[in-house]
């Protein structure tokens, strides 16, 4: 389907990516929890919360943000988590500029 030619430079690429700082320690991070059900649940938690978050209009956001506040709290005492939820938050960053890039360049 694809050229050996383009899947070779797509595989020196994922290498790249999986050596990045970004991506290490999104995978560092994610091995310490996987198997803690508690704290993937957290996970989950915060991403519900944050979808939830982004629904609101300016108005529920303010009667909520206290709420908001604590209950992310509670949520990120666990370091680990805390911890996994800003390498998730930073791999992702980098995967938009990624992605990005290649429309951009694309779109030339």
């Amino acid at each position: 389907m694809f050229s050996s030619e383009f899947k070779d430079a797509f595989e020196v690429f994922l290498d790249k990516v999986k050596n990045t700082e970004e991506f290490l320690n999104y995978k560092a991070t994610f091995n310490a929890i996987q198997d803690d059900e508690n704290a993937m649940g957290c996970v989950e938690s915060i991403r519900e919360l944050n979808m939830r978050v982004m629904d609101m209009n300016e108005d529920e956001y303010e009667k909520e943000s206290e709420n908001i506040t604590l209950r992310m709290e509670e949520l990120c005492s666990d370091s680990r988590v805390s911890d996994f939820i800003l390498a998730e938050v930073e791999f992702s960053k980098m995967y938009q500029y990624i992605t990005d890039g290649i429309v951009a360049a694309l779109d030339e």
